[in-house]
């Protein structure tokens, strides 16, 4: 990909994303869980670190509430599918799979052994703080969230904001 279809999918999906204004699961979540997973991505060899963007993007655009909402990373899934039909989601097929598992199955508990899956699961479990909940260190599947310090990074990131879209677009894009 490159950085204008990135910053072209950040402005398809933000209008079309549900609840986007939430205080625990709208905007400021994503691009913190797309900060997170890009400088996990950096401490995690072979991760995708557009996929890591995307994930961070639409993880959570498709809930329906604040609290127990099982079926949203589904839904998020099938989104990142209606997406890339309208060509708007420019991934091969290896690589929208990934997207696709790291999207369906963020919430059910689960580590990956896939560096860009766990990276993303990782960078979504280091916020949980923000809805009180500890996150449990056994379901980190990589190394580079694990101690005091991935955690604390990402409270910094919640309390000073997290890059805008186009500054995480670049950030995906390095090498």
């Amino acid at each position: 990909m490159e950085a204008r279809a990135l910053t072209d999918l950040v402005a398809a999906v933000l209008p079309r994303a549900w609840r986007r204004e939430s205080a625990w699961h709208g905007e400021a979540h994503w691009r913190c869980v797309a900060a997170t997973g890009l400088t996990l991505g950096a401490a995690v060899e072979g991760v995708d670190r557009e996929v890591i963007l995307c994930f961070g993007l639409l993880h959570d655009t498709r809930r329906v509430n604040e609290a127990y909402d099982p079926e949203h990373g589904l839904r998020a899934a099938a989104f990142a599918g209606e997406l890339r039909a309208e060509g708007i989601l420019v991934l091969d097929d290896a690589r929208f799979a990934v997207l696709d598992l790291a999207l369906r199955l963020h919430s059910d508990g689960q580590v990956s052994p896939d560096p860009t899956v766990g990276a993303c699961w990782d960078a979504d479990r280091l916020h949980l703080p923000r809805v009180s909940i500890e996150p449990d260190p056994r379901l980190f599947s990589t190394g580079a969230a694990l101690g005091d310090a991935p955690l604390s990074a990402a409270a910094g990131l919640r309390e000073n904001r997290a890059p805008a879209w186009d500054a995480l677009a670049a950030a995906a894009l390095v090498r």
